[in-house]
């Protein structure tokens, strides 16, 4: 054996004797550490399920869509919510709340009404026996930049001042849009529901917000930044809401616009109180039930 390779033999047997052993008990160390660190997973205090969906029309009344809308209702209920939670302001409680009693003892008729909040919350609620329905919406000003704000005058700052830039994506947004709405076309409306609650839908609708209103006014008005900075304003007031009315033990089921869904579970999952229960895995589960 020449010389290099005794030496390289003798190497190789030193950090097999002496690193080796070290480097196990420094990683075993901090596995220690790792595992030891305090949480606040004791704190939980609720379990909630957000459940996205589109804002209803007239069509939601005919009676294939009633039949779907029943199993949806009937799937919701497996979650056996304690609280039923709509996408209204909580100024609105005691007038949503006096219809709510009225329905209860068949005064107040939704068969004609295409609001969401009646058509699922409403029947839901009542079908849970629950003697009130919560409200959480909040819409915060525009404000700043946003000031006066609408979609067409941001379209056309966007256009005068950021054109290239804030719009590089915009092609494929329009596609996959138009693509997956051609798509959920197809769908009754219970397998609408549960591909829209699902979190491949949840990320398409992150990215697609990320992909367009951030590019807007960087370093200028900062108008786009802006916006979505207020979405998530109006959504952290939303999960505050829900925060204030939730007590130990509470199963809550929120019924919201799909596209607060995404901003809604990660809030959620990021406070303490909560456990988030995935309301897309939850109607896979039941749909064939």
């Amino acid at each position: 054996m020449n010389t290099t390779r005794k030496i390289t033999l003798f190497c190789f047997i030193w950090l097999s004797i002496y690193v080796t052993p070290v480097w196990a008990q420094v990683t075993d160390d901090f596995q220690k550490q790792l595992n030891q660190l305090k949480t606040y997973e004791h704190l939980t205090l609720a379990k909630v399920m957000v459940v996205g969906t589109n804002h209803f029309k007239k069509e939601v009344l005919n009676p294939q869509k009633q039949s779907d809308l029943q199993r949806l209702i009937t799937a919701l209920a497996q979650f056996k919510p304690t609280k039923v939670v709509v996408e209204w302001n909580p100024k609105k409680l005691k007038q949503t709340n006096e219809e709510y009693q009225k329905y209860l003892k068949g005064k107040f008729s939704i068969d004609q009404k295409t609001n969401e909040v009646y058509q699922i919350g409403f029947r839901l609620a009542k079908k849970m026996k629950h003697d009130m329905i919560w409200l959480f919406d909040n819409r915060p000003a525009f404000i700043g930049s946003l000031e006066g704000f609408t979609f067409e005058k941001f379209l056309k700052f966007a256009d005068k001042n950021d054109k290239g830039f804030y719009d590089k994506h915009l092609k494929t947004i329009t596609e996959v849009w138009n693509y997956n709405k051609a798509l959920m076309k197809k769908l009754n409306l219970y397998d609408y529901f549960a591909l829209i609650n699902s979190s491949k839908m949840s990320k398409i609708n992150a990215q697609r917000m990320h992909a367009f209103e951030t590019r807007v006014g960087i370093q200028n008005t900062w108008m786009g930044p802006d916006w979505l900075g207020r979405w998530y304003q109006r959504n952290v007031r939303m999960m505050s809401n829900v925060l204030k009315m939730a007590k130990k033990g509470d199963r809550i089921l929120i019924i919201v616009g799909d596209n607060h869904k995404w901003v809604l579970d990660r809030l959620f999952k990021n406070a303490p109180d909560f456990e988030v229960v995935p309301s897309g895995e939850h109607l896979l589960k039941y749909r064939k039930k």
